[in-house]
């Protein structure tokens, strides 16, 4: 269990950190629970969410990202948007994940062994794929978490909205950091708008965002900054600063404590 750091957020919902610093959350319902997301592929997983759960557990995915699909072929469900399911495929390639894995050692400063770098490298997809759409209802028991649908990072990206609680998990459509729309999957910085607008008609159902990655609980209204800084990309594309990556480049626009990261192919 000391791959993954447990915070409770209530009762019955718990995020789940791993070393790479992806959120998970586990979602308990008195049927039933979902884990929202399955990080980079830690070992230990399993483990820890049984002693949280004696419910079976199936897992939602916010989008099909390498470090938040890892483990989810551990479980005998998993759901995606299918718009992302060639990005989950591309995670799960061998050498895609060799270099992914050593990439984020690197990053966040974490030493693996042998055995734990082995384990994140062989960790299989899931075999069997079932597929979520915007206003698709998961039923919990005494607990509901609604989809909804917001491209942008990834084409395939969604959010599960709990009105009960007025959490929203969030994935990477929005963090208290920088999104991220520049890779060939992604969506356009047109998409980020219209997904921020969706949300803030929903504003009043939720008091708490969760993300998957960085500060948390974020206030609701860091989706209309994320609308704003979008907008205002629109209006002039040209306004963020231009930064090298190792492949190509990024044009960077801050605004407030966010950013949006994109390029000229996916403004509109």
């Amino acid at each position: 269990m000391e791959n993954y750091r447990i915070r409770k957020i209530d009762a019955h919902t718990w995020q789940l950190e791993d070393p790479f610093r992806t959120y998970l959350y586990l979602i308990e319902g008195t049927e039933r629970a979902v884990l929202i997301d399955a990080g980079n592929g830690f070992s230990g997983l399993k483990e820890v969410i049984a002693s949280l759960t004696d419910k079976p557990v199936s897992v939602v995915l916010t989008h099909g990202h390498f470090d938040h699909t890892g483990c989810a072929g551990l479980f005998e469900s998993c759901s995606i948007h299918r718009e992302d399911v060639s990005v989950l495929e591309e995670g799960f390639d061998r050498k895609a994940r060799e270099h992914q894995v050593k990439r984020f050692a690197e990053l966040f400063d974490v030493p693996l062994s042998k055995e734990e770098e082995r384990y994140l490298i062989d960790v299989k997809k899931p075999e069997k794929l079932s597929f979520l759409s915007g206003g698709d209802r998961l039923e919990l028991g005494g607990r509901t978490l609604e989809v909804i649908e917001t491209p942008g990072h990834t084409r395939g990206c969604i959010c599960f909205l709990d009105r009960e609680n007025q959490y929203l998990f969030a994935g990477d459509t929005g963090c208290n950091r920088e999104i991220l729309v520049y890779f060939d999957h992604s969506g356009t910085v047109k998409d980020v708008m219209e997904s921020d607008e969706k949300l803030l008609a929903l504003k009043d159902q939720y008091k708490e965002i969760w993300p998957g990655h960085h500060e948390c609980p974020m206030d609701a209204s860091i989706i209309e900054d994320y609308r704003q800084a979008a907008e205002t990309i629109l209006k002039n594309p040209g306004i963020g600063e231009k930064i090298s990556l190792d492949s190509g480049y990024k044009i960077l626009y801050n605004y407030k404590t966010i950013g949006v990261s994109y390029t000229e192919s996916h403004i509109s």
